[in-house]
């Protein structure tokens, strides 16, 4: 949602700095690795709904890595299932190699910081088609707020988005690290239709410390 720039959201807070930023912005590329299957509940905005398809209201979606995805409605009810693996999983190829059992090479070399977040990561290629609607993308990776690997220090305002707002919160009883964003010139949303941090606006962004997914915006 946007914000206005007065009065502040978090009164009270002190200036976000240089340490938080870092901290926010590597939770914001660290979600491909903190976790390998995740089940959620999102309600789905009605400019993004497909209602023919079933996806609409409130959903339940249980994601594996970023390989398999089904999706329930309200009622329980399966409208959307889809698998995407990038080997052969028969049986004959499991007993002639151990390779299925390991990841793709582009997920297992990122930097990390002291904390064990996402300092830099390597190019990897999304969802390739695996989710149903097309604004999940940025949710369940949200690198787009922080890009790949920090700024250079010799570039002035060389982060995709400013930070003008941190506090720690809980949201729906979890940890969750909640940022007042603005989006920086260089600024290149993931779907281009639904960025999280539009142009021209000051934006509340939610994620969720455990996971680095974008829970509320």
């Amino acid at each position: 949602m946007g914000v206005p720039t007065a009065p502040v959201l978090f009164p009270g807070q002190p200036a976000p700095d240089s340490a938080a930023r870092r901290r926010f912005r590597a939770l914001a590329r660290s979600a491909p690795w903190l976790s390998t299957s995740l089940q959620f509940q999102i309600q789905v905005p009605e400019p993004y709904a497909k209602p023919d398809e079933g996806l609409e209201g409130e959903l339940t979606a249980i994601l594996r890595q970023r390989e398999a995805i089904s999706v329930r409605s309200a009622d329980g009810q399966l409208v959307y299932q889809k698998e995407k693996f990038t080997a052969d999983r028969s049986h004959g190829y499991v007993a002639a190699t151990n390779s299925s059992w390991k990841l793709p090479a582009s997920l297992t070399s990122p930097v990390y910081t002291s904390d064990q977040l996402i300092l830099r990561r390597p190019q990897i290629s999304g969802f390739n088609g695996l989710l149903p609607l097309e604004h999940w993308e940025a949710m369940l990776d949200p690198v787009e707020l922080a890009g790949t690997e920090p700024a250079s220090h010799d570039l002035a305002f060389g982060h995709p988005t400013y930070i003008h707002e941190l506090a720690e919160i809980t949201h729906d009883d979890r940890p969750a690290l909640a940022a007042v964003l603005s989006a920086g010139h260089n600024y290149q949303p993931t779907v281009a239709s639904c960025p999280l941090v539009p142009h021209g606006t000051r934006t509340l962004v939610v994620l969720d410390r455990a996971t680095g997914l974008c829970v509320n915006r």
